[in-house]
């Protein structure tokens, strides 16, 4: 039913190609019109599902206590930042900050002096002690103080718009001699990430487009008639990606770091359908047959073919769905996507144009002359005729050292890792969290029905019980620390207070940007600085410190959350995303194949060279020593979609070869002839992956590399695993085996 329905789309291109490539034209121009609306975005949001629970407590704890995404950080530096001159800088440049629409308050020393003092001191003694006591927070050492503003927006590109605003009152602000200031934190960040989204884009596409020429050029160049065809796999390819780039605001989904490697890698992925289709014509045509003929059986011979290879490989990235990670699911989909054009492209804007190329020329015949790859193929099929047993023998050891490696693969969840680290507002935001330890800071969130004297005497005996007990944690930081610094000052033991008028005596002259950061309501949160470092110990000593605070006996609800929580919150969805999508592809894979054959030894032959590959992924990274990161734990169900095209296309070919030969020369005939097509697909999509390692970004640079090496070895897979184990079962079957 299908190869009728391409049979009669065939005919009609073959009679009407002007108007298939002017129907295509008005789809990809409407496209581009509608591409100039996409939109940039960055950040940890879309890796979290909006339901997940972990991720829900630290949003709550950064509404309650006012910390956070919404908060920008001037850094001031100097050699001594601790005195009048540079606070009534401070104070200048916060009186020009708070005027800023979208900036609803910010804090400094300086600001903290005022509530304090109701003015600024000109006793620099004074200022020097009362920064020691007060805001010590905000002042890690004497070279360096912090201004925090805190914005009233949650909208991501109003808070990008308010950092560029705040930048230019810094640029034009009048600093001190020898004091330098510099912008910083999430907003700041951001806007930097989304300029860098833009050249890494523009980078990688422009690496993408000139590798897939070069490649193209040295391989495909052999195959076609006429030279400059070899290079219409890769205008389809180029028109399907436009196609989707267009699609993108409507759906919906934006150019992220996560998205931005999807357009470039599909500029390779989409050739493979245009090869296998041209390649066939060419061959078609070489034989004497016209133009109309070669259109009708390239089509119909290779559709479904291909349609099984888009299925297979839209299976792979629609795998990603499943585990509810938002950056992933638009990746799949706009991958998805963008395939599903090249398919649409290839079977009707392709023939449409190779019949108005050669519409004047009706029938030729070209003898062939073998090339390079042409004699290589030739001695690659000697091999897997002769040494079918060794190859399968030789895969399933790398199997069993996939199943080991896999286990001892590390995870990389730090997002800044993800980043590229030469990014201004990154290595300020570096700075900071060196001196006041940031992204290793664990809270821990109390409830109670009250605050006094006796509820502060047990939350600090909780937290020195914690900093004992665990080995990670070194130091905590609650409103107890600074109740103890205010008695000292004043001669007095540096204990909790018994009277509760005294503890509200001095809570009420605590300046109130310091207490905020502890008390919100009825909760309490204790910050404790920690030496976690990567996904085993977020994980572990979260779980530590929920069983210490059950174990102490702490009467209300608590949370623990920060950013080493979402950290570990993130291996865990690396890991169980990754097995849930290993799982989800090979199972719709498996069923597709059987729903199609009807035949178990067809559907498991792909599946076995494809295995091989990823086991063989496997062994790379963990003895080169690289890290899952969040969209590299796609891979597999990737790799399974993208390389068992090759399989497919490999078993296919071999089929129709035995209706006329015996096993030995369909082995010979199926690696020369299909092996040329799904050779050029396959460097051609190395060449698409190996472009993102042009990228800025460490998380599609590691894609990149990991996918090429994923390509290379799915099409050595192809190439002599399936027609090796081909050649076994039809000995274990019965049939006559042959050898030379």
């Amino acid at each position: 039913m299908f190869r009728k329905s391409l049979y009669y789309i065939s005919k009609f291109i073959a009679r009407r190609p002007g108007l298939v490539v002017s129907l295509i034209a008005i789809v990809v121009i409407l496209s581009a019109i509608s591409a100039q609306n996409v939109s940039l975005t960055s950040g940890t949001e879309d890796m979290f599902s909006k339901g997940n629970v972990i991720y829900r407590e630290y949003k709550l704890y950064q509404k309650d206590f006012g910390v956070g995404a919404n908060q920008l950080f001037v850094l001031v530096k100097g050699d001594d930042v601790v005195n009048r001159e540079v606070y009534s800088y401070m104070l200048e440049l916060q009186s020009e900050i708070n005027r800023i629409d979208g900036v609803s308050s910010s804090v400094s020393p300086a600001t903290i002096m005022v509530e304090l003092f109701k003015m600024l001191p000109t006793d620099e003694a004074l200022i020097k002690r009362a920064t020691e006591l007060y805001a010590s927070s905000l002042v890690p050492k004497r070279t360096f103080a912090l201004i925090i503003i805190q914005l009233a927006t949650s909208d991501r590109d109003k808070q990008v718009q308010i950092a560029k605003e705040v930048e230019k009152v810094i640029k034009f602000s009048s600093p001190p001699v020898g004091v330098f200031v510099e912008l910083t934190g999430s907003p700041a960040l951001r806007y930097q990430i989304r300029e860098e989204i833009r050249n890494s884009f523009r980078t990688t596409m422009t690496a993408s487009t000139g590798l897939m020429v070069l490649i193209l050029f040295a391989t495909f160049s052999g195959v076609v008639r006429k030279k400059y065809t070899a290079f219409m796999p890769l205008v389809i390819s180029i028109l399907s990606v436009q196609t989707v780039y267009g699609l993108m605001p409507i759906l919906g989904i934006p150019l992220s770091e996560h998205t931005n490697g999807a357009l470039p890698m599909l500029i390779g992925l989409g050739i493979e359908y245009g090869a296998q289709l041209q390649n066939r014509y060419e061959e078609e045509r070489r034989a004497g047959r016209d133009p109309d003929e070669s259109i009708v059986i390239s089509v119909t011979r290779t559709g479904l073919a291909i349609v099984m290879a888009l299925v297979t490989t839209v299976i792979g990235f629609m795998s990603m769905l499943t585990p509810r990670i938002p950056a992933m699911s638009q990746f799949g989909i706009i991958a998805s996507l963008g395939l599903i054009f090249a398919y649409i492209f290839t079977l009707t804007f392709l023939p449409a144009i190779l019949k108005l190329i050669d519409r004047e020329e009706k029938k030729v015949k070209v003898e062939e002359k073998p090339g390079m790859l042409e004699k290589s193929l030739t001695v690659v099929s000697s091999i897997a005729a002769s040494k079918p047993f060794g190859i399968l023998v030789f895969a399933a050891i790398i199997m069993v050292l996939g199943a080991y490696s896999y286990m001892n693969v590390e995870l990389e969840t730090n997002y800044h890792k993800y980043v590229p680290q030469d990014l201004p507002a990154m290595q300020r935001f570096d700075e900071i969290e060196r001196l006041i330890g940031g992204q290793t800071v664990y809270t821990i969130v109390l409830s109670s029905d009250k605050i006094d004297s006796d509820t502060l005497r047990k939350v600090d005996e909780l937290a020195e019980y914690i900093v004992s007990k665990e080995e990670l944690v070194y130091d905590y930081n609650f409103i107890t620390k600074l109740i103890k610094e205010f008695r000292k000052a004043y001669g007095l033991s540096p204990t909790i207070p018994e009277s509760e008028q005294e503890v509200n005596y001095i809570l009420d002259r605590l300046p109130k940007s310091e207490t905020k950061r502890y008390i919100s309501g009825k909760m309490m949160a204790i910050h404790f600085s920690t030496d976690a470092d990567e996904y085993v110990e977020y994980i572990s000593l979260y779980d530590s410190l929920s069983k210490d605070v059950s174990y102490f006996g702490w009467d209300g609800k608590f949370y623990i959350t920060g950013v080493p929580v979402l950290y570990g919150e993130m291996g865990k969805i690396m890991m169980s995303g990754q097995t849930i999508m290993t799982v989800a592809a090979y199972f719709f894979v498996i069923l597709l194949l059987l729903f199609v054959y009807r035949s178990l030894r067809k559907a498991v032959v792909p599946l076995i060279a494809i295995s091989t590959v990823i086991a063989t992924m496997n062994v790379i990274m963990y003895f080169f020593g690289i890290k899952q990161t969040m969209m590299s734990i796609a891979l597999n169900s990737i790799t399974l979609g993208l390389g068992i095209d090759f399989s497919i296309h490999m078993m296919e070919r071999y089929f129709e070869e035995r209706e006329r030969f015996d096993p030995m020369t369909s082995v010979r005939r199926t690696i020369e002839r299909t092996g040329k097509a799904i050779s050029t697909s396959a460097l051609t999509m190395a060449g698409a992956f190996g472009s993102l390692m042009f990228s800025s970004f460490p998380i599609v640079q590691n894609l990149g590399f990991i996918a090429l090496i994923a390509i290379i070895f799915s099409l050595f897979a192809a190439l002599v695993v399936v027609p090796s184990f081909l050649m076994v079962t039809e000995r274990f079957s019965g049939q006559k085996f042959y050898f030379r």
